[in-house]
């Protein structure tokens, strides 16, 4: 059993006479104490140990502390560490069972006291380090909405996004510094805002629809009208067809190959804040207007890819999901989303003309699944009457892909009716050239060789730890460090040598030897990528 060296203790603005008993009694009897600046100021009545203030960025102050593992410690965060805080990003780099969390009072939930607002029917959101449009998606009539701001400057920001948008009759309220001397708070609509916010503030709305108020639905297949396009773009009810065919589920990742103005990606990316989604659009206007578009509607983390399919597609992480909107006659397109494609993903092809058609016949041939014709007809004008115009016809294909069938198994499941696949820990040698995307994609590729899910990466606890944060966050699995004397211990385990490691760190394995140190056997060899070189060996499935 892993035992707790590290304290992660939250403190409001009210210091340390707002911390509980235990809360003061681990914060006098720390012999190391890491946080920002201010809050150590809040918490220096009751230090009596050293200091460590965090570095801009605070990632870079991470191996400091990493280098005290064993040795009791104690970070400040503020509030609820765990409440878009330091917590999650703490416990990237830790096991469970090495830290112990004491939070006090988020700022949500001081708020939620100072309004009388039930917090569970709050949304919560923060602009800390995150951009103000996804706020959009959260404009609902009636809703209310608490956001941590990033400074003094952001509740005018937000007052300008929201009155823009139509929305500014909506309540607005600004909590300044809550809990300490200088807590004030502002009152009013966000049309007429006027404050002068503290740099520390909560931002609450009460959503109230003005006149003409770009209300978003809920409901899949927006209205055209809420697209800049160019005249190609998939049409509402086929559009909420096509989303019903790709059955978004949490976290996942869409491939929309033939991107054009964006609308299939918006739609996935609004049905969860986890959603992912990158776009294949090799017409760079088009590819700028998508950009726009996901901005428009609250959704800035489409990553558009100037490029074609299927080159294009390589070195993509391999998605959950795969829409192609145009570009599916093409040869190559369709084998290579289908190869790419997890198990239990599915692929949705839409196609108007009868050459698509014939390779969607044949992909049904070959993949299964099921073939649908779409017809939509829209009331017009025929001069001084009226009747229904036909839209072009639409054969959508779609499939999904069974487990065992090779590709990349997904992290977060085995497969409809498969069995559950081997666990591992992904050991990772790095070359300074190496970055984030790169080390993302090597284990991807590692647990398509090995059919294994990874769910931890293991490094040495000398390399960049950032990159390597930056990649254990892209694949939602938590980072072990890996100390020179345990590579030492498992060198005569590792099947693959280095001359070059060995001349250059004095250790001829690394990725072997970093899977082995934090695992059982070995599953998968050490394999190459870009600057960055991995192995996997077995862990146990937790309990």
């Amino acid at each position: 059993m892993t035992t707790s060296w590290l304290t992660i203790l939250g403190i409001g603005e009210d210091g340390v006479e707002g911390l509980s008993p235990l809360a003061a009694r681990l914060l006098r009897e720390a012999p190391h104490v890491f946080g920002a600046a201010r809050q150590l100021a809040l918490a220096a009545p009751l230090i009596q140990g050293a200091t460590t203030a965090w570095p801009s960025p605070m990632s870079e102050g991470f191996s400091a502390l990493l280098a005290r593992r064993g040795q009791p410690t104690l970070v400040l965060a503020s509030g609820d560490p765990f409440c878009f805080g330091l917590g999650g990003t703490l416990a990237r780099h830790l096991a469970p069972g090495e830290f112990l969390t004491v939070p006090a009072p988020s700022s949500f939930a001081l708020a939620a006291g100072r309004l009388g607002w039930a917090l569970q029917d709050c949304s919560t959101i923060s602009f800390c380090g995150r951009p103000l449009e996804p706020l959009r998606a959260l404009l609902q009539p009636g809703a209310r909405i608490l956001a941590l701001s990033a400074d003094a400057a952001t509740p005018a920001a937000v007052a300008a996004l929201v009155t823009g948008l139509g929305f500014g009759p909506s309540r607005m309220v600004v909590l300044d510094a809550m809990g300490g001397p200088r807590e004030k708070r502002w009152d009013g609509v966000a049309e007429r805002f006027d404050a002068v916010p503290d740099a520390l503030n909560l931002v609450a709305l009460e959503v109230v629809a003005g006149a003409g108020a770009a209300v978003l639905p809920l409901a899949a297949g927006l209205p055209e009208e809420f697209f800049d396009y160019d005249g190609q773009i998939t049409k509402r009810e086929v559009r909420a067809v096509t989303l019903a065919a790709l059955a978004p589920r949490q976290g996942e990742l869409l491939w929309d190959i033939g991107c054009g103005s964006g609308s299939v990606a918006i739609e996935w990316l609004l049905r969860h804040p986890s959603m992912r989604a990158i776009g294949l659009e090799p017409k760079a206007d088009r590819a700028a207007r998508a950009a726009r578009n996901a901005l428009a509607l609250g959704v800035p983390g489409l990553r558009l890819v100037e490029a074609s399919a299927p080159g294009g597609l390589e070195g993509l992480e391999p998605p959950d999901a795969v829409f192609v909107g145009g570009g599916g006659g093409r040869e190559g397109v369709l084998e290579a989303a289908w190869a790419a494609l997890r198990p239990g993903g599915r692929l949705v092809v839409n196609a108007v003309t009868i050459e698509t058609e014939a390779v969607l016949l044949a992909a049904h041939a070959r993949w299964g699944g099921s073939l649908v014709r779409l017809g939509v007809e829209r009331l017009d004008r025929v001069g001084a009457m009226h009747g229904y115009r036909p839209a072009m016809t639409v054969v959508q294909y779609g499939v999904e892909k069974p487990a065992g069938s090779g590709g990349i198994r997904s992290p977060r499941r085995g497969g409809p009716g498969g069995a559950a696949p081997l666990l591992a820990t992904a050991g990772l040698g790095l070359r300074p050239s190496a970055d984030a995307a790169s080390l993302v994609a090597v284990v991807r590729r590692a647990e398509g060789l090995s059919g294994c899910r990874v769910v931890s990466l293991s490094v040495p606890d000398f390399r960049d730890l950032p990159v390597v944060a930056e990649a254990a966050e892209r694949l939602g699995v938590p980072m072990q460090l890996v100390s020179r004397a345990r590579l030492m211990a498992v060198q005569d385990r590792c099947p693959t040598k280095s001359e070059a490691a060995q001349r250059a760190i004095g250790i001829a394995s690394v990725a072997e030897g970093c899977a082995l140190a934090e695992g059982g056997a070995l599953l998968l060899k050490r394999i190459d990528g870009e600057g960055v070189s991995c192995a996997l060996a077995a862990v146990e499935e937790p309990a």
